[in-house]
Formats: structure tokens, sequence, C-alpha cells
């Protein structure tokens, strides 16, 4: 969408006072300062290890001064800097203060020192401290291979059906009837509202549920084995009960083909009985094979998808009969009759796989380099301590397409002689089918859990020696018992193994790993990993039935449940995690997971430490079941996000408007993780939407230059053949119809990179998707089916507006085209292809016009519904006739102000409404509705309590309560309140417009941006009529500073009065303003 400038009218201000203020002034710090060099990066990090990137940007911030001239050197060592052996620029003439590498071609495994200094006019710095970048391994370099563990060669391995003989039978009908039920599962009790129920004497908590479970049933002829005859007559199949989830286990699918309980598909898992407290019970299938048929076996397919706590088989029939008849009314006669059969051997593996590598060093080894990835979430490890300090490793991408790999530096953790590699792995979203019971969002498997990893050490001859995942290494089953991405992890201590990662341990007993095929591509990470970046103590707050303690860690995070417990030897605990509690528990219904959620502990005695490794949740609080009396028990928050550093901070005199802010930093920080999520509860998956419509948001909040460069190639990886981009990234779901297909959530291919260039002034994202980005425009353009005179009328709507009328879908759905059209007409024209941006923007042009003559009624004056969301959209989108524009501006302002100044549109208008109201004059509008604490409103979550921005205008439950979702409402506070912006030509904030909105009864605003320049700061107060503006302008820099009211003391040359503001020109330093204000 077009980036415009931000000025607006204030109060008047006296020319004459303005005037005695021309001409050019110094900053009054300019003295007693060093004119240099610092925060140097490359590819955007701080001395990143093992980059793919070849060229990567070199960049760095000038101190004091700004810059004319630059020199960069760069050579394969420190020493060699004094004659650069890789890269010497010379004297550049030029301002810009971030370079892409172009010396010598680099290899793999290179590290490269280099340093910059700058001139100031005739005035040189002296030499930056030197930093390094080095680049890791090309996929033609790892000689290592991919290995898993033969039992956990899931996509191969075929589950053991019970074959139950029969004497020669001619009938239609078959039944099983079941009067001994198998082995029960420890389930957990719910309510109606999905709430956790804690009754009775929770230490022996929960019961154990016995039921009838199946995922096949065959009628089978020994003579013609390859017919099943109960194949495809599921409707003809019924049952004396029957308990159904989620579609998920109905007595029909018994008959579909699938063997296991653990399909892709969520609508075909298997058949279920009703619960029952004991295993005696009486339970019946019957199938109508249609005609009479000859056969003498009847298969049983058992459940996959969990096991028993000691890793057995569950509910399968252990006594029963096979009966046969002609007639659906019978007599049945009892063809076999079976007791105590024993369950068929366990598919699912009891417990995840780990893996370890003895490898012995001898001589001085001068660095060494642990490449390693996995498909699922894996930790390394060497001589028994964890390798690095990043969580929940690879990150998540579409392992399909491509897999992220770190690199570590062990140089110190080897030591002389025998050493070892350990890598445990979990399932992560690779495989997020085995539930244990629990909650997942989607079924799906990418592949078998498995490891690849490459160590090499370099001598002190120069000689390199390799140690690779391959056959040679030993892998058995560690102490994770089960890992699903969303429901939770299952540890039991027993099975721990000592010194499994660690030289001298007997692994006579381990099996060979398996070395598998993986073509999928290695490349290395683009930004910091997920990290533990903040340690919080849960508060015992309650103990409401035996066994059962509540805690607090004081806010909703992205995290993970650490406990501490001192126990015998066997107590198992369990560890509901909630944003909220019910009746003083756990209440996972406000994040609407529809299944619940935890972790298990068991302890093998003593004291013992652990939180999960494989995944994480969101929550506040944590509910324990299960402790003793006796026992002592601690319980911590790790909180977990991508590792990026601050950007900006804001405060104001207003605690509604800090509150606003603070609840929208912690939803991003909890939904910052390897990629941007929705939340961390319920979906924790790639909404793109969010990544562009609150993008200032993120941006202003953390900086995400080199984040930005991973999200944008998931979204790229993404797409598909046709040029469609889903509207989840990664797409594990594979949604149907405008959930998967929505142009304002696809539109992030285009609008994120235009956004991060206006913001960072890097073109290189432009470059790179540009191609994809016309397939987009061509796919969204070629949807015949979806285009009516211009106008494009397939969109998910206005997403959660509570606005009724609801907005037409074909003004959100002609609104996300017009962006991506508009918005690749600005790249174009960046990109110089002056042919294809004059094509877009007559594109976007004429949806515009299009759906103005649509929906425009001149004989009311209205656009569509006339409700917010409409006005808005077409106001942004420049579809509104500039003599109507004034009109339809006061209407916006009519319909909040009849709505009790609340807004009620949805999601996608709602950066269009804070556009709209700002460019218009109107940030009192803005001001009024952010300052309100009724519902609907952002303030109403900051007075109900809430430490995270909600998913719905009021934060209600029934939803999560950790969305950055409407998140847009911080970048108009980090924007208009502290008035830092940059015009509209502007890229990276060189040329910044200081022009804070001073509304209402706002006493103080104060704020800073972290720009690729430096520190842009700002602070003003209005004390009565007296306003102080205070603003800080990095090196390299100018602003365009609007001072309202009656100057009365500023330094600056003088520009301009415009609307009731005086315009001072300064450069960098610091700056005072003062005034007089009505």
């Amino acid at each position: 969408m077009r980036i415009r400038s931000r000025l607006r009218p204030l109060t008047a201000v006296a020319g004459l006072a303005a005037l005695l203020f021309a001409g050019t002034a110094v900053p009054a710090n300019a003295t007693g300062h060093l004119f240099g060099v610092t925060d140097l990066r490359s590819a955007h990090q701080d001395r990143p290890l093992g980059t793919d990137d070849r060229t990567p940007a070199l960049s760095w911030q000038t101190v004091l001064l700004g810059q004319t001239a630059y020199q960069i050197q760069a050579a394969t060592s420190e020493a060699r800097l004094a004659h650069p052996d890789l890269w010497d620029t010379g004297r550049v003439a030029s301002q810009d203060v971030s370079v892409d590498y172009a010396g010598k071609a680099l290899g793999s495994r290179q590290r490269v020192y280099w340093r910059v200094r700058v001139w100031s006019g005739a005035i040189p710095s002296a030499w930056s401290a030197p930093t390094w970048f080095e680049t890791g391994l090309a996929q033609q370099d790892w000689s290592a291979g991919w290995i898993t563990n033969s039992q956990w060669q899931l996509s191969t391995k075929q589950p053991s059906p019970v074959v139950v003989p029969l004497p020669a039978q001619n009938a239609r009908f078959v039944k099983l009837d079941v009067t001994k039920l198998g082995l029960p599962l420890a389930e957990e009790p719910l309510d109606s509202q999905n709430r956790l129920v804690t009754t009775g004497d929770t230490r022996r908590f929960p019961d154990l549920t016995y039921r009838l479970q199946l995922a096949e049933l065959q009628v089978r002829d020994s003579t013609n084995p390859g017919v099943n005859l109960a194949d495809g007559r599921g409707k003809y199949l019924t049952a004396s009960e029957t308990q159904t989830v989620r579609k998920e286990w109905d007595p029909a699918l018994l008959a579909d083909g699938q063997l296991t309980t653990n399909p892709e598909d969520t609508t075909t898992a298997g058949y279920q009985s009703a619960a029952h407290a004991s295993a005696d019970a009486d339970v019946w299938l019957t199938i109508d094979l249609g005609a009479t048929h000859a056969f003498d076996q009847l298969v049983l397919y058992p459940r996959t998808d969990t096991l028993t706590a000691d890793g057995r088989t569950p509910n399968f029939p252990v006594d029963y009969t096979v009966q046969t008849a002609n007639d659906a009314a019978g007599p049945f006669t009892v063809a076999a009759a079976v007791t105590g059969q024993q369950p068929p051997q366990p598919w699912l593996p009891p417990a995840l796989p780990v893996f370890s590598k003895d490898f012995s060093v001898s001589g001085r080894v001068t660095s060494a380099r642990l490449y390693v990835s996995g498909v699922g979430v894996y930790v390394p490890s060497l001589n028994g301590q964890r390798v690095g300090d990043a969580v929940l490793e690879p990150g998540n991408t579409d392992y399909t397409d491509r897999v992220t790999y770190a690199a570590y530096d062990v140089t110190n953790q080897l030591r002389g002689g025998a050493n070892t590699i350990g890598l445990a792995v979990g399932n992560g979203t690779a495989d997020a089918l085995h539930t244990s019971g629990r909650y997942r969002k989607f079924a799906r498997t990418a592949d078998d859990p498995q490891v690849i990893a490459q160590l090499e050490l370099t001598m002190a001859d120069g000689s390199v020696r390799r140690v690779g995942t391959d056959a040679s290494w030993r892998t058995t089953l560690g102490a994770t018992t089960a890992s699903n991405w969303y429901g939770g992890e299952d540890y039991d201590a027993r099975r721990e193994i000592p010194g499994w990662d660690k030289p001298g341990t007997d692994r006579a007993s381990w099996s060979a790993a398996v070395p598998v095929s993986n073509p999928v591509q290695l490349t290395a990470h683009q930004s910091e990993p997920v990290r533990v970046v903040e340690t919080l103590p849960g508060q015992e707050i309650s103990r409401p039935a035996p066994g059962v303690r509540v805690y607090d860690v004081g806010r909703n995070i992205a995290g993970l449940p650490q406990v501490t417990l001192t126990a015998p030897a066997g107590t198992t605990i369990r560890v509901f995690p909630s944003e909220a509690l019910r009746d003083g528990q756990a209440d996972q219904s406000t994040s609407n997971v529809g299944a619940p959620v935890w972790d298990s502990f068991t302890g093998k005695g003593g004291t013992q430490t652990w939180h999960p490794d494989f995944s994480y949740h969101g929550f506040r609080y944590l509910t324990v079941i299960g402790v003793p009396d006796d026992a002592q028990l601690s319980v911590t928050g790790l909180r977990v996000m991508a590792d990026n550093a601050s950007a900006g901070t804001f405060d104001t005199s207003d605690d509604v408007l800090d509150g606003i802010h603070q609840l929208t930093r912690h939803a991003l920080e909890n939904n910052m993780q390897s990629i941007l999520t929705d939340c961390p509860s319920r979906e924790k998956l790639g909404w793109l939407e969010q990544d562009q419509l609150a993008f200032d948001t993120i941006a202003r909040n953390y900086d995400v230059e080199a984040y930005l460069g991973k999200i944008v190639q998931d979204i790229a990886d993404g797409q598909d053949a046709t040029g469609m981009v889903p509207s989840t990234v990664p797409d594990y779901t594979t949604l149907a119809g405008a959930y998967r297909d929505d142009p304002n959530w696809g539109g992030a291919l285009v609008l994120v990179p235009l956004k991060a260039y206006r913001t960072y002034g890097d073109t290189d994202l432009l470059t790179r998707y540009y191609p994809a980005m016309q397939r987009y425009l061509a796919y969204l353009t070629g949807q015949s089916s979806r285009w009516a005179n211009g106008v494009y009328n397939y969109s998910l709507g206005d997403w959660i507006s509570t606005e009724s009328p609801a907005v037409p879908k074909d003004v959100t759905g002609t609104f996300g085209v017009w962006a991506i059209a508009d918005g690749l007409a600005q790249i174009a024209r960046v990109l110089g292809h002056t042919g294809d941006a004059t094509s877009y923007q007559a594109q976007a042009d004429a949806m515009a016009k299009a759906l103005w003559a649509k929906y425009y009624n001149a004989s009311t004056g209205l656009f569509s519904t006339g409700g917010q969301g409409a006005t808005a959209l077409a106001l942004d989108m420049g579809a509104v006739p500039a003599d109507l524009r004034a009109a339809q501006v006061r209407h916006l302002v009519d319909t909040i102000q009849n709505a009790g100044w609340h807004l009620v549109m949805g999601e996608i208008s709602f950066p269009s409404v804070l556009r709209v109201l700002s460019e218009s004059g109107r940030d009192d509008v803005v001001y009024t509705v952010a300052t309100q604490t009724t519902s609907p409103s952002l303030g109403h979550q900051v007075v109900s309590g809430l430490t995270a921005l909600g998913e719905t205008w009021d934060g209600g439950s029934g939803q999560s309560q950790d969305h950055f979702m409407l998140g847009a409402m911080d970048a108009w506070l980090t924007t208009r309140l502290t008035g830092i912006e940059q015009t509209a030509d502007s890229t990276g904030f060189r040329e910044l417009v200081i022009d804070p909105a001073v509304v209402g009864d706002l006493k103080s605003a104060s704020g800073s941006y972290e720009s690729k320049y430096g520190q842009v700061a700002t602070s003003w107060t209005k004390d009565d009529h007296q306003y102080r503006l205070d603003v800080t302008v990095p090196p390299g820099a100018t602003a365009e500073v609007h001072v309202p009211g009656t100057v009365l003391f500023g330094l600056g040359r003088f520009l301009r009065v415009e609307n009731g503001e005086t315009v001072f020109a300064v450069g960098a330093g610091s700056w005072t303003f003062r005034s007089f204000v009505r």
C-alpha cells in the first residue's frame, strides 16, 4: 500500500517568533566526544558462525559525526588486516553504512576478519576494533549422512494385527462381541468446557479408563489373501456404543483402509467405545458384507498412536467371540471364542531415540566446529555437556523443502583422548501425530525422527579430521517417552542411561544407527536462535485438592515449565499449563485448544530438575497433579523466544497506553519463535497476515532485520507451483478454501519485504523474491472465477470483526490484492523495473476504482456497509475520489463516536483505520479510542488484568490470551506519540520526521528506536501550556522537527510554518525545543 508522509495540522504558531530561530545550529554536546565507528555487523548479525551468505552485508554505526567516506579491510586473520589479503576498498566517498562484501571469493568454513574506518569531511576516524564472520557448509560439503533409529522408521513400519482363525464360513454378517476389555489408558477427565476435573484424591489421578479401540477390522479368506471383504463397508458397520471425538473415532473408520490410528487425515483414526471403569464390559461391532461370502479370518488392527505407561498396546480386547449370520436379526453362530488375548506388539516405540559416537583426539586442536541439524527437535551434547544455549532447534521449516543447521564452536569442549558426541531427538512439528491422548492442531508426518551431524577438527598441522553421522553411530531409546509439539512431553527418569553421551560407556546393547536418504536442502541459520531469555519463579498460590498444587509465574509467557521434585522413585507428576484459572485450577478452555495439554515427569528418587526439551507452551499458570503430600516441589517458567535484540522503548503519563504497549510487546515476544506464530498455545502456526499488518509494531520493538530473512524464505518455500501462497507458513495444516488462500495473508510475500526495505534500507529481499512476488500476483489475477467487474470476491473477510453488518468479503479480498499490486509497483520502481511499475500501478488503481464503483451509494453517501472497516479500507487504498475524501473521513469518525469511541471492525481494516485517522489529522480520535477501558477495547484488556494481548478486542475467554494480531495500535503509540517517523522517500530512518501527536490530556511521552544509524530518541512534556521536546538524532541522519504552538526556545535551521507548527531542520546530536501551547 502507499507509504505516505505523516504530517498533520496542530495549533497555530506566531510566524515572527519562528523566524527568530532561523539559521543553522551545532548540537551542544558536539565537543568532548571521540569520532569513531561502533556496532559492526555481518549479515545483520554480530559475528555469525556458519553463514551461507558469501557476500554478506557489512554494516556499522558512526559515533558523534556523520560519515562522508569509508574504508573496509578484510583478511584471513586478524594479524593480516595490516596488509589485507581478501579485500581493501580504499577510501570510498559514500554515506552508506552498509556495504556488501565484494572481496576475494569465499569458500566454505572460511573465517573473515574485517574492520572499517570512516571520514567526516577531512576528519578520519580510528580503525574500528576488528570483527569477523565465518562461512558454513555448502550442500556438497556434507560428508555426514542422515541417521535414524530402526524402531522409529514408522514411515515403512507395518502395525502388528491379530489374526483370528475361523472355521470356513459362508455368511453376510460378522459380529465381534467383546466381554473383557484390554489394558487401560490414563485419560484426563474433562468437563463439557474442556476444563480439567480434579475431584477426589488426585494423588492417584488420573483414573485408568477402559475402552475398546481398534484401527481396522478386516474379513478375509486365506485362499484369496489379497481381498478384504470389509473394505469400504464402513457405513454398514454398527456398534453397541461409540464415543466420537472430532470425527476421529467412528465405527465406519474400521473399514477405511487405514491400518493405524495416526494417519495424516485427522478424520480417519479408528473406532472407540465409550469409557468404562473396569475391564468387564459388553461391547459389540457388526459389519454387513453386503452379500454372503466365504471367509476364514477376522483380522483386528490395534490402536497405534499411544502406549500404556509400561509401553504396551492399549485397549485391545482380551475376551471376545466372533459370530456370523446371514440375516441382521440373526441367529448368530459363534465361529470362534477367544479368552486371554495378549495385546499385539506395540507399533509405536516406548521412547524417543538418542544417538552417540565415541572418537579419540590426539594432537593439538586449533578449532573445532560441530554442524548439526535434525528432522524434529534435537539437543546436541559433547562429553556429557549440552552444546550451545539454543533451544528447540533447528526451528520450524517445511521439512520437505529445507532444514536449517546450526554451527557450534566446540573447541573448548573437546579433551585430549576419548570424546563422545550425543544427540537426542524429539518429534517437533515433523511428526505431530503421536498425541498420547493430548491436544494436537494438525496430524501430519514429514518424516521419521532423524539427525545429521558433522564435527570438523582443525589440527595444529593444518589437517582436518571429520566425525560424521553414519552407520557407526550407536542408538537406543532414551528417557523421553512421549513428544508432541502441541500436547506436551513425558519423561521417565528411571529410563535414564548414565553416561549415555560420555566416553567410556558400554553401548554393546545398543543398536547401530540406520542411514536414511533425505534429499532436503540444508541451509544455515540466518538469525538468532530461540533461547531461554528469562527465568520466572513460580509462586505457589493454592492446593485446591489432594495432590494438586497451583503455581503462578507472574504473566503469560511462551516457555518451558521446569520442575524440581524431591520424591520417591516412580512418582509421576503431571504439569498442566494454562493462560487462566477457573475454580483455582488450570482452565485450558481459555485457549480453545479442544483437548488437554500436559507434561509429565516420573522421578527416579531423590531431587531432580527437569523441563521439556522438545516442545513449549503458552502459559501463566501451572497446575501440578499427582504430588505426594510430603514431596518437595518448586516450579519455574523458562521464557523462550527468538533472541532478537530489543529495538525500541516507549513510555507515557497514561497507564492505559503504557499497558497496551506492554501487553502487545509481551504477545509479540511470546510469538517470536523460530517463526512468527499467532499464539503459543492453540495454533503455534505462522499465520501470515500478522507479519504484514503488525509489521511496524514488530520492527519498532525488536531488531528483526536478520530474522525477516528466514521469515520471507519460509513464505517463498511455501509458495506452490501455481504461484499460490498459503495463509500459514510453513504449510503444515493444508487448510481449505479462503482459510488457505486469502491475499491479506499471502500478501506478506510482497508487503513484508517492502516494509523491511523501508525500515532497514536493504534491497536484498526485494531483489531475491521479486519473481516469486510476480508469480503470486499473476496467480491471484488469474483466478477468473473469483473476479467480477474488477472486484475480487474471495476472502475470509475482516477477521474477528464484531461489526454488523460485516464488511463484504469482496471488499477485504480486493483490498488484499490491491495492496499486493500497489506494493509490487513500489518495489518495481525501487528495482528500476519501470515498465512493471506502470503495469502494476495501473492494476492497483483499476481495482480501487472498480470497488468504489460497485459499493459507493451516492444517495446515502456511504461506501458499502458504511461501517468502520469498509470506510477505512476505501480511504486507505485511495478508492475515494478527492472531493469526497473529507466527507468519508468525517463519516468514519462519526461511526467511531456512535460506537462509544470503540472500534468494532476486524484486524484487516484495523491498521487502515489508524493510518487514515493520522493522515487526516485526527490523532485525537485514535487517542480517545486507545484510552477507552470499557469493552470492546484494548484498554479493557489492560484493566481486566491480561498480561499479554488477547485474540479478541475484549480478550475474553474461549480464545487465545496471547496474540499480537491486534498489535497495530502499538505502532501508532511508538510512532505518533513519540513522533519518530521518516519521510516518504527515506529508507533506514536516514531522513527523520519528528512530529509527536500532542493530544488529549496526555502530559508526556517518550521513546526511542535503534535505527541502522543509531538511536533516535524523543521525549516531550506538556505542563499546563508549557511544552518541551527533546530530540536525539544519530550521526548520518537528519531530522525535520515539528514544534507546536508559539516557539520559545529551539536550535535548528528554520524551514517553514505548517499547520500551526514550526518546522526546524537539525542534524546529529541532542536538541531541545520549548513552546507555548494552548
